[in-house]
C-alpha cells in the first residue's frame, strides 16, 4: 500500500440518478490516475452508522486514492492538468475533449478533499492480536 491517501467526498443533487453520477465517475478516474503520484482508486458508497444532529453529512459517495510521493508536488501536479477543483476541471473541459463530458448536472454536484498524510506504520489486527 501507498504510504499517503487522497480521499473524495461526493454530493449527489436531486435529480441525478446514482447509475447516472456512478457512470460519470468511473469515466473520469483515468483522467485522476493519469497524475503522477495516483497510484490507485477505489469508490464507495457511504452508509451512514452514526450521525450528529448539528452536523449532518450529505455527501454520499467516497473516493479513496493511494498515492506516493509529496502532497505539495501532487496538488500541483493537479493544478497543472486542471483537476484540482470543479472550476478549474470545468475550464479543462472547455479547451480538452478527452474524458468524460460534463454532465449537465455538474454546477450542482459538490466535492470535497483532503490529502491523508500517514503517522507511523500500517498496524493490522493481526499484529494487536499479539
Amino acid at each position: 500500500m501507498a504510504g499517503n491517501l487522497q480521499i473524495v467526498f461526493s454530493y449527489v443533487p436531486d435529480g441525478v440518478t446514482d447509475e447516472e453520477f456512478c457512470e460519470w465517475y468511473d469515466a473520469h478516474l483515468p483522467e485522476i490516475l493519469s497524475i503522477p503520484g495516483f497510484v490507485s482508486a477505489q469508490r464507495y458508497r457511504l452508509e451512514p452508522v452514526v450521525s450528529d444532529a448539528t452536523e449532518p453529512v450529505s455527501y454520499r459517495y467516497l473516493a479513496l486514492y493511494e498515492i506516493e510521493g509529496d502532497t505539495d508536488t501532487l496538488l500541483e501536479e493537479m493544478a497543472k492538468r486542471r483537476l484540482g477543483n470543479v472550476d478549474a476541471y470545468a475550464e479543462r473541459k472547455e479547451i480538452d475533449s478527452s474524458g468524460p463530458p460534463l454532465p449537465d448536472w455538474w454546477d450542482r454536484v459538490r466535492f470535497a478533499s483532503w490529502n491523508c498524510v500517514a503517522l507511523g506504520e500500517r498496524v493490522s489486527a493481526d499484529a494487536v492480536a499479539r
